[in-house]
This record gives C-alpha cells, sequence and structure tokens, in this order.
C-alpha cells in the first residue's frame, strides 16, 4: 500500500515531467502540505530518490528526454549536483560545447533543458551516450581507441575534431585544485585533449568540488588562472577567491547564483 510520503513523492515525480524544477513552497502548495513536510519526506526516505532539493528547487536526477533511452551514468559525488546545475545553466542555443571525461559531467548533460539546440564535443562513452539522449543536441565524438578503465577513446597520433573547432564553452573537470600546484587530474591519458580543448575554447569552464581545494593529482593541466570560470558547491576556502580574482577568474556556487 503506498503511503503518503510516497505519494508525495511520486506526485513531484509525474510533475517534474513537464518541468526543469519546482521551488519548495510550489510544490507544497500543490501538494496541498507545509514545505516541513517536503523537507521530511526527503531527510527520511531510506532508498535514494531520483528528486534532489536544491537551493529552495526540487529538481529532477537524471530526467530521460522523451522517447528517448535513459543514458547510463557512472556514480557521482553528491555535491556534484550543485555544480551540474550551474553549469548546465551556462549552455546556451546553438552553443558548441566541449564536455571533459569527469563522472560529473553526464549529469551536467542530463541538466541542460531538453528545448535548447546545441552540439555537444566529447570522448567518453558516457558522456556521449547522455547528449545522445538529449532530444535537440548533435553530438561530436573524438575517435580513437577505447579503453574500458578511462571509459573514453584516445588517438594522440592522428588529428582530432578539435585541431579544427572552437568550442564556445569547455568544460574541464578535476581531481585537484592548488594554489601553487594549480589544476590537476589523476589520469594522465586524458591529458592531451584537455589542453587542447582548452587550446581551441573560447570560454573555459572549470567544475571543482569543494573538497578538491588543496589537493594535488599527478597530472597537470593548467594554472587555475588559466581558466575563466570555476563553478564549485560551496564557497571557496579562504585564500582561494583573492587567488581567483588576482587571476580574473569568475567564481559561481549556489550562493552567488548562476550568471
Amino acid at each position: 500500500m503506498e503511503t503518503k510520503q510516497k505519494e508525495r513523492i511520486r506526485r513531484l515525480m509525474e510533475l517534474l515531467k513537464k518541468t526543469d524544477r519546482i521551488h519548495l513552497k510550489e510544490a507544497a502548495r500543490m501538494l496541498e502540505v507545509s514545505v516541513m513536510t517536503i523537507r521530511r519526506d526527503f531527510s527520511q526516505e531510506e532508498e535514494p530518490l531520483p528528486l534532489a532539493l536544491l537551493g529552495g528547487y526540487i529538481v529532477m536526477v537524471n530526467k530521460p528526454a522523451a522517447s528517448q533511452p535513459v543514458a547510463p551514468v557512472r556514480p557521482h559525488h553528491r555535491d556534484d549536483m550543485p555544480i551540474a546545475i550551474l553549469a548546465a545553466g551556462l549552455v546556451s542555443e546553438n552553443d558548441l560545447v566541449f564536455f571533459d571525461n569527469g563522472p560529473e559531467m553526464p549529469l551536467v548533460v542530463s541538466m541542460i533543458p531538453d528545448e535548447i539546440s546545441f552540439t555537444g564535443i566529447c570522448y567518453s562513452h558516457q558522456v556521449f551516450m547522455a547528449l545522445n539522449a538529449k532530444p535537440n543536441a548533435t553530438v561530436m565524438l573524438c575517435g580513437g581507441t577505447y579503453r574500458a578503465k578511462s571509459d573514453a577513446f584516445y588517438d594522440a597520433s592522428n588529428p582530432t575534431i578539435l585541431d579544427s573547432l572552437n568550442p564556445r564553452k569547455v568544460f574541464i573537470s578535476a581531481s585537484g585544485v592548488h594554489e601553487h600546484f594549480g589544476v590537476s587530474w589523476f589520469n594522465p591519458d586524458d591529458l592531451p585533449i584537455k589542453r587542447k580543448a582548452m587550446e581551441h575554447g573560447i570560454r573555459k569552464i572549470l567544475l571543482a568540488r569543494y573538497a578538491l581545494f588543496d589537493e594535488v593529482a599527478p597530472a597537470s593541466i593548467a594554472p587555475l588562472s588559466g581558466f575563466d570560470v570555476l563553478i564549485s558547491d560551496r564557497p571557496l576556502p579562504a585564500e582561494y577567491p583573492a587567488c581567483c580574482r588576482n587571476g580574473f577568474v569568475k567564481v559561481l556556487t549556489p550562493e552567488s547564483g548562476s550568471e
């Protein structure tokens, strides 16, 4: 028998099939309950929910496109959700966008409104699947040899589509951000395509969780000042706001809002 709590969750899921997000107060009004009741529904649910409560809004996690197969998504950290929402908000109509190989990238793609037409460049199989599920996205996959460990395609000896394209936005994943050692990544195999995307990209956007600051991974991508925008899930640690200002890096967090 369906409990009232599960009924409310089900009704919210139905509502979110028609829109990208619902304000918490509006959801409470439509369900004829208090805001606190909905908050309790989220906190007391034992099983993982396909919904998330973020910044006063309820959003669908991995919302499937209509009449399209649901793209399988690699596990991502819970703190990636606010980053994904802010990053997806930067994608505009007719944009050419490069998506890196981080586990948060399919989530970013899933948060882009279905009505936006854009072209996505990627080299990750999972990111390709997520882009392919968007009804108005054109997908460009950098070819090469597939390596299951990295879930990506590599071909260092031949030109790629990035050699002749200039993405308007380049989303780059990080494993560490350090004031002295810059932005780094765990897998050296990804460095050539990351750097090429940054070389050709018009606007370089770094996605980095708060927990990754002061960490240093084996492969160095670029100094922090090499990026135009930094998106994180929380306000940055003490020394980094000044570092970003000095490097002319715009910082976006849920507290600062989107552009």
